[in-house]
């Protein structure tokens, strides 16, 4: 009897974790807590633009005004919050508050989808304007929304008084297997301390 209820804790318990783990809908939510750019469903290290955005975001880490940024191609990038596409001013301020949720970021967060950009956080207020003053991306073309996103950030922390330097072609971030890692280590850590408690918890007299 003892086991059985065991069985069933451990079970809604990482049914609990899984479901926590998705419950934000959106997939720029689940990897910008591991890394600084969400290009789509490109990894960023494969693609030109891809690397200049990381590079970007890292020198902002360096200057201690960190933004990440999320850009959004297309409806299926927002997952089942499709809602808010064409509206990355609205989706800037809820993946902010998801990332502030779930991975306690509080830097700034940067949006660019076709239609313009939005932003949410500490460098919001100063790097709005800059922003509006950009012509829309008006494209979907991943690569190209990539190169806007990335003059995008430098605008914003222009406004906002620091000047970050036009990155190279070969800037590099976090790869996807280090996110992988990451991930698979926090639900390691869930299961070992689950598994320890039950174990306890089985044994007593």
């Amino acid at each position: 009897m003892r086991l059985g209820i065991a069985l069933l804790l451990a079970a809604v318990a990482a049914g609990l974790c899984a479901d926590g783990a998705r419950a934000n809908g959106d997939p720029a939510s689940d990897v910008l807590p591991f890394t600084t750019v969400f290009l789509s469903i490109k990894n960023p290290n494969t693609s030109p633009a891809g690397r200049a955005l990381l590079a970007e975001t890292k020198a902002t880490a360096k200057k201690k005004l960190p933004i990440r940024v999320a850009v959004i191609s297309q409806p299926s990038d927002l997952g089942l919050i499709q809602s808010l596409w064409q509206k990355p001013q609205s989706y800037a301020e809820f993946l902010g508050k998801e990332l502030f949720q779930f991975a306690h970021y509080t830097g700034t967060t940067l949006i660019a989808m076709p239609n313009g950009y939005g932003v949410y956080g500490p460098d919001a207020a100063k790097g709005r304007p800059a922003l509006a003053r950009l012509p829309k991306p008006n494209t979907n073309d991943l690569e190209r929304l990539g190169e806007d996103a990335a003059l995008a950030v430098r605008k914003v922390a222009a406004a906002n008084g620091y000047v970050l330097p036009v990155p190279s072609e070969g800037g590099s971030g976090t790869s996807g297997w280090v996110i992988i890692l990451a991930a698979l280590g926090g639900a390691a850590v869930v299961a070992g301390t689950l598994f320890v408690a039950l174990r306890r918890w089985l044994l007593q007299p």
